[in-house]
């Protein structure tokens, strides 16, 4: 291995390690104890809200965490479409369970429907509506009576103090989005000033499906985030330099959406009027869950009239065209990488959906993708050949002139550009291939980890999800996971440095890089999805063959 090839690791490796540090950073995995079963019991109530500065919007106070007894017996009403099944309850007037039929959690976590929305017996559903400033109490826990229900449509009211609320779920049959109508009537001889606050618990769930779950908004074109593991809590090199947790944001303006996603999931509530929709992101537990509210600014009710706001609601998968089907840029809630990385990102997606429609299988998909990569990167691949091969024909010469000018750096760098201008050989040739990985693996990163199709995707034997890292076996005893794809793309690795020919490198150094290198990607691949350790293996193998075959075309030039 030569300097240049060395440089191109090594630059690789920096690259990527600071891609996955802020990775890890923005979606940190759950440490034990962080991702919790439900309790049957409320936990303490969350601390008091800080007043709100001049600049904050004005939204209605968190439900309280422990509700009042039931005045009367809670009702349940189920809805079922071919595509979610809810359960609506009197109590609060929400949603206390949301699954997708048509979407199961992983076997190992026990199958059955992906649950968006699960909230304990006792406490406030999604969808409450607190109303604290109408002066009546807490209304998201109040008890709501069922005016009419059907498999379509759930009608709640509740009239206290001569003000009546009146709450009206609509579902869809043939989509995932739903509508919430809100009405409220003033029959009392003063004047009420509501500000329809909606609130949606976002709270960590057992399961892979949940153990990245981000509380997300749309403000002024922009994606707001905060990870709910981390929401709160100060970290621990925030810890050190003193920076105190922040356990609650507020957003005014210009709000197209807010609520909650996963890698492949969202729960989010759009206000009818974005341009006056105010946000506030309150922690409940730290680190397990917050409170989303989404309100409108007080609006003044007179005495014997009523006013109503509407908020549509989508809970389901991040599919592409659901989500444009839904509007207001919800399709910013997939995650496409950095700005410059999104085009190549939708781009895989796109090469992977086309060749899985031609060959149904997403694993067969990933290889075809792998070799057009590999196609219209080989004239840079056989161009870094070339350069390495004359590094090694003119080594006599650059040492020589490294020996005659040792004791004038400048010198000796002049000499060897120029012997480097008369041999045709760029000294950095030999990185541009190995750099220009770089972009293509975070973008099929991307594509792996955002497209909705290729979760649970099967390949063949034992890789039945390719959007995960795949597993043979566990070792007993230990619970160390044994994986094939890791190990066979370092076996892939280390062939193909033997293949490279070594230039300027010291063969010690040369030696230790070759044991180093692919112990360090072994590693960090074990971790990854079996996808995209499947594009990298078949990407070595595709680099042998290319190297196989330039070894027997080129003709060594004279020095």
């Amino acid at each position: 291995m030569d300097r240049n090839a060395f440089l191109a690791f090594a630059l690789s490796f920096l690259v990527l390690s600071v891609w996955m540090t802020w990775e890890a950073k923005r979606h940190p995995a759950p440490q034990p104890g962080e991702v919790i079963a439900q309790k049957a019991e409320r936990a303490t109530p969350p601390p008091p809200q800080p007043a709100p500065t001049p600049a904050a919007p004005s939204v209605p106070a968190a439900p309280a965490a422990t509700p009042p007894a039931a005045a009367v017996p809670e009702q349940l009403i189920d809805v079922v479409t071919p595509l979610y099944h809810a359960v609506l309850t009197s109590h609060g007037a929400g949603v206390r369970r949301f699954e997708l039929t048509r979407y199961n959690a992983p076997h190992g976590e026990g199958g059955g429907p992906v649950a968006l929305i699960s909230r304990e017996e006792n406490g406030s559903p999604a969808f409450a509506t607190p109303l604290v400033e109408l002066g009546l109490g807490e209304l998201g826990n109040a008890d709501f009576r069922v005016v009419s229900a059907d498999s379509r449509k759930a009608v709640f009211e509740l009239t206290q103090s001569g003000v009546t609320v009146r709450k009206t779920f609509v579902f869809d049959e043939d989509s995932y989005r739903f509508r919430l109508g809100l009405e409220i009537a003033n029959g009392t001889s003063g004047e009420i000033s509501p500000e329809f606050g909606v609130v949606l618990p976002a709270q960590v769930q057992p399961g892979s499906d949940f153990r990245e779950l981000t509380i997300a908004a749309l403000v002024k074109g922009s994606v707001e985030r905060e990870m709910i593991a981390s929401f709160g809590k100060s970290g621990g090199i925030g810890a050190m330099f003193g920076r105190k947790p922040e356990p609650q944001r507020d957003f005014a303006g210009e709000i197209d959406w807010s609520g909650a996603y996963s890698h492949y999931f969202v729960t989010v509530l759009l206000p009818d009027i974005a341009r006056d929709a105010r946000v506030r992101w309150l922690v409940a537990k730290p680190g397990e869950e917050t409170l989303v509210t989404v309100s409108q600014p007080a609006v003044s009710v007179p005495a014997k009239t009523s006013i109503t706001r509407e908020y549509a609601i989508y809970a389901g998968p991040k599919d592409p065209d659901q989500l444009a089907a839904v509007g207001a840029q919800l399709n910013r809630s997939i995650d496409l990488g950095w700005a410059w990385i999104a085009p190549l990102t939708r781009a895989f997606v796109w090469l992977l959906k086309a060749c899985h429609s031609v060959i149904p299988n997403y694993g067969v998909a990933i290889i075809l993708l792998t070799v057009m990569v590999r196609l219209c990167t080989a004239p840079l691949a056989a161009k870094q050949m070339k350069s390495m091969k004359r590094m090694g024909e003119i080594q006599p010469k650059l040492k020589a002139l490294q020996a005659k000018h040792k004791d004038d750096r400048q010198q000796q760098s002049q000499e060897m550009m120029k012997l480097y201008k008369e041999a045709g050989v760029n000294p950095l040739g030999g990185c541009l291939p190995m750099v220009l990985q770089i972009p293509v693996f975070i973008g099929l990163y991307y594509a792996l980890q955002s497209s909705i199709d290729l979760r649970q995707a099967p390949f063949m034997l034992w890789i039945d999800d390719l959007s995960q890292p795949e597993t043979l076996l566990t070792i007993p005893g230990v619970g160390w996971p044994v994986r094939v794809l890791p190990v066979l793309m370092t076996l892939s690795m280390v062939l193909q440095q033997r293949m490279t020919p070594m230039t300027t490198m010291d063969p010690t150094q040369a030696r230790t890089m070759m044991i180093v290198m692919p112990v360090m990607f072994f590693f960090m691949f074990y971790g990854f999805p079996a996808g995209l350790v499947l594009y990298w293996f078949v990407s070595n193998l595709l680099a042998i063959a290319q190297q196989l075959y330039l070894n027997r075309q080129f003709t060594p030039q004279p020095a």
